[in-house]
């Protein structure tokens, strides 16, 4: 049987809707295989010592769930989700603090992902009551992000094939990574991470019968932060990546003998943008110019990535892992 880590990433919400998503996990027709509550909070608590975790973690050993509590970076929920899709999981299934899964949830994205190998990720109806709209029309593409309602958002019935999810979703994990430029707030991580997805030729699914009630917690989380500087940072990265969204973004922030290496891999890139150090050795655009658009370039350290993926293999096939 597959094996699929549940990740909450959390932050000021001890003591408001994380107990409710936890006990939602713990109620799951099928159970994750691993459980980790990743604690971001600018000053963390030991829960061990609060009456109502105790109760909790009692529950989650009488339903032998194998669970851990691992305190964070304080980077942001990007940083969290990329070490669980790092863990050597099959699949991650990412729960957001303020979202409460139904219990068939995972049941449900759990046999839709598996209707084919080349499905990457997917997602259910993430619902915010009062007043749920209709979302029967939504495309669910990347082009329609600005002038749709998510699809994700409303009353739906129809399985669709989308370019990207919010919040809350099931996927297979090490095939892309999160967006690591982004702020501490991390906005639109989610949307970044599915979409790169679909780029690598994996398809998106919104799975209707997997209902999750998002109760839009007004403290913790990224409204804990009230720099909107961060959000319109995060917004400029997103709008320049999608600039770019029918090319491979490639940045070489790295040494003339791995431009040399790469430039055995880069016939084989579809659609490539590059950016390198050397454009005597790669052509394209300057390192200087790939700062502007996206921000912090440690997420294309090639090194950084070989050390996080255990790599085993050449460098050449590394470049070919991160840009194929």
């Amino acid at each position: 049987m597959s094996k699929i880590l549940c990740s909450v990433a959390t932050r000021g919400r001890y003591f408001t809707t994380l107990p409710l998503v936890l006990m939602a996990i713990a109620n799951q027709t099928r159970l994750p295989d691993k459980l980790i509550i990743f604690d971001d909070n600018d000053e963390p608590q030991d829960m061990r010592n609060e009456f109502l975790y105790q109760h909790i973690f009692n529950i989650f050993q009488e339903k032998s769930i194998d669970w851990e509590w691992q305190f964070a970076e304080k980077k942001g929920q990007h940083h969290i989700h990329q070490r669980a899709n790092t863990m050597g999981y099959e699949f991650v299934w990412r729960v957001d603090d303020d979202c409460i899964p139904e219990p068939n949830v995972l049941l449900n994205l759990n046999m839709d992902i598996h209707r084919g190998n080349d499905i990457g990720a997917v997602g259910g109806s993430i619902l915010t009551p009062p007043n749920i709209p209709n979302t029967d029309k939504s495309t669910g593409k990347i082009q329609d992000i600005d002038s749709e309602l998510n699809v994700q958002w409303g009353k739906t019935e129809i399985w669709k094939e989308v370019d990207h999810l919010h919040c809350s979703f099931l996927y297979r994990s090490g095939l892309h990574d999160y967006n690591l430029g982004l702020s501490r707030v991390a906005h639109r991580e989610e949307t970044l991470f599915t979409y790169g997805l679909k780029q690598k030729g994996y398809r998106i699914v919104f799975c209707p019968g997997a209902v999750s009630w998002h109760l839009k917690n007004p403290q913790g989380g990224i409204r804990s932060e009230t720099n909107q500087g961060m959000f319109e940072h995060d917004e400029k990265i997103f709008r320049n990546i999608l600039n770019f969204r029918d090319k491979t973004i490639v940045v070489l922030n790295c040494g003339m003998g791995d431009h040399i290496v790469f430039n055995h891999v880069l016939p084989e890139i579809k659609n490539p943008v590059v950016f390198t150090c050397y454009p005597e050795i790669v052509q394209g655009q300057s390192i200087a110019e790939a700062q502007e658009l996206f921000g912090e370039l440690d997420q294309y350290n090639i090194y950084k990535k070989m050390h996080e993926w255990n790599w085993k293999g050449s460098l050449e096939d590394a470049f070919r892992k991160m840009y194929l």
